[in-house]
């Protein structure tokens, strides 16, 4: 059934109509105005798209940061601007690059798009998904999306109408995935090799620069009331497309050797805001809770309807219907809570998240290394799960700004050339691991009353600490 069939198929260039005028403005809490081309206004008023208003961006983070109640919804537009304004700023500054209409169009688009794929409790959502289907990633689903968007509410012609092909909506799908659509490592379908920089704005998985981050950054900071400095109108000011030193010489985006100390502060901030929020204590004891409340609701019943195909489906495998994954909010924490979807187990989860009941943390342990399967497994003898946690810039081991390429002005002139990446320090790494201790959730007495006393804890805790030393390991308290 198409919900949405446009009532204007004309072709906007031929009527002297440019492609990137803004059709209409949002008053956003982060970039004040901003205004979007028409096709971006048309996605935004679909069902696939509204359904971002019902997904938390920091998912857990909200029980932890009661203001960090923004949405996806909002970022993805943020994002959206972001990415337009980098793309018009490269071609303002660089006319030869051959950036036209068309490019930067399909810029906004695929930084508008970029989190359709996302499920309810933000990143929470993939790590229970990974347990059922490890090829998972809400890249790929925002791709699918995509499609079934288009399809469902008739919008090729829409695209068309703004001189945009199937050619043209695999390079909006390649900017969403950050690669190939046959695979990482493979040639770019959607442009030529002299425009494959374009890729680089809204996902980047080389560098990690990009405009998702700088968005998500400056909300997350706003909302969480923690600090940053970063200034995201300088990188695009100081931004240039250079042939890289290395890698054969292709185009890629530099920038000014003067804003490292700016870019550094990106990365630092990302490393704060995980440490501080993202992967705080509290917000990954509720993250557990909620991992065991969706596995516990996933093998209880089916009770997500997929229209299309008139099927219903459990929770990990919505995702192979587009219609019924589109289901799937933030809103099945109310259905699992209050509405007895998902069985008595995941309700009585769900229900001590409400009332604050929460797994209990018994102290962590540095790491070195994954933790081994057998302190695990020891540990689990005992109902502790250790969670660990990583902290780094987004690249494991490795500083991401040492991929980047930059660039200095050639002996005072105007001319510019680029330049390696001098050897940034290595990031400050900090791995822990949370040992929590779960509530015998099986052992419910009628009246509800599964709450961990004193004596269990502190008897639990000296048969930890016996077991961490077993394995070398200290554990310490905050």
């Amino acid at each position: 059934m198409v919900l949405f069939k446009p009532q204007f198929n004309f072709n906007l260039e031929a009527r002297g109509v440019s492609i990137l005028k803004k059709t209409r403005f949002y008053n956003d809490a982060v970039h004040k105005a901003i205004g979007l081309p028409d096709l971006c206004n048309r996605i935004i008023d679909t069902p696939q798209f509204q359904r971002l208003r019902c997904l938390m961006q920091l998912g857990m983070c909200y029980f932890v940061y009661p203001s960090a109640c923004h949405k996806r919804f909002e970022h993805c537009i943020g994002t959206c601007y972001l990415a337009g304004k980098c793309a018009k700023i490269l071609r303002k500054n660089q006319p030869e690059l051959g950036i036209d209409d068309k490019d930067i169009l399909c810029v906004y688009v695929g930084g508008l798009c970029h989190d359709l794929g996302h499920g309810p409790f933000s990143h929470t959502w993939e790590h229970f998904m990974k347990k059922h289907d490890k090829d998972y990633s809400h890249e790929f689903m925002s791709r699918l999306i995509l499609d079934h968007m288009i399809e469902k509410n008739d919008l090729m012609p829409i695209f068309q109408s703004h001189g945009l092909t199937r050619n043209d909506v695999t390079f909006i799908k390649e900017i969403i995935l950050g690669h190939s659509l046959d695979g990482e490592g493979m040639e770019f379908k959607g442009r030529p090799a002299a425009k494959h920089f374009l890729y680089e704005i809204v996902s980047n998985s080389r560098t990690k620069i990009d405009v998702d981050k700088f968005d998500y950054l400056l909300r997350d900071s706003k909302q969480l009331n923690l600090k940053t400095s970063f200034d995201y109108k300088r990188v695009f000011n100081e931004s240039r497309v250079l042939r890289s030193p290395d890698h054969g010489g292709e185009l890629r985006i530099a920038y000014r050797q003067k804003i490292r100390q700016n870019l550094e502060e990106l990365f630092h901030q990302r490393a704060a805001f995980h440490q501080k929020a993202y992967q705080h204590k509290d917000t990954k004891i509720i993250e557990l809770m909620i991992l065991d409340g969706l596995n516990s609701a996933n093998s209880e019943e089916k009770f997500v309807y997929g229209p299309d195909t008139g099927k219903w489906y459990n929770l990990s495998s919505a995702h192979k219907d587009i219609s019924a994954f589109l289901k799937l909010t933030d809103a099945i924490f109310e259905l699992i809570c209050n509405w007895g979807k998902g069985g008595v187990q995941a309700e009585t989860i769900f229900g001590n998240i409400v009332h604050r009941n929460l797994y209990k943390f018994l102290g962590f342990v540095n790491l070195t290394d994954n933790p081994q399967k057998e302190l695990t497994d020891a540990l689990a003898e005992h109902n502790v799960v250790l969670v660990s946690t990583h902290i780094d810039y987004g690249s494991g081991s490795e500083n991401p700004l040492n991929s980047a390429i930059f660039y200095c002005k050639d002996n005072g002139r105007d001319s510019v050339r680029a330049v390696k990446a001098k050897n940034f320090p290595m990031p400050l790494l900090e791995k822990k691991g949370f040992l929590l201790l779960r509530h015998s959730i099986p052992e419910i007495d009628e009246n509800n009353n599964n709450e961990v006393n004193e004596t269990d804890i502190t008897s639990t805790v000296e048969e930890v600490e016996k077991i961490c030393g077993n394995f070398k390991l200290e554990l310490q308290q905050e």
